[in-house]
């Protein structure tokens, strides 16, 4: 999967949202690390280790 991509579409309004599931999260960090628009994205903890991105207003 290709989150650079996905996160860059969130932050752009492409898309409404980024469901990461614990299995993902590893490889979902080390780009997300790295992201610079940070500010710009939020993370909402759900449960079970299920986080949902979305666009920060």
């Amino acid at each position: 999967m290709n989150y650079t991509e996905l996160l860059d579409n969130l932050k752009d309004g492409k898309i409404d949202e980024i469901n990461i599931t614990p299995e993902n999260f590893p490889e979902f960090q080390k780009i997300w690390r790295d992201f610079p628009s940070q500010n710009k994205v939020r993370g909402i903890a759900g449960k079970g280790g299920h986080i949902k991105y979305v666009r920060a207003n």
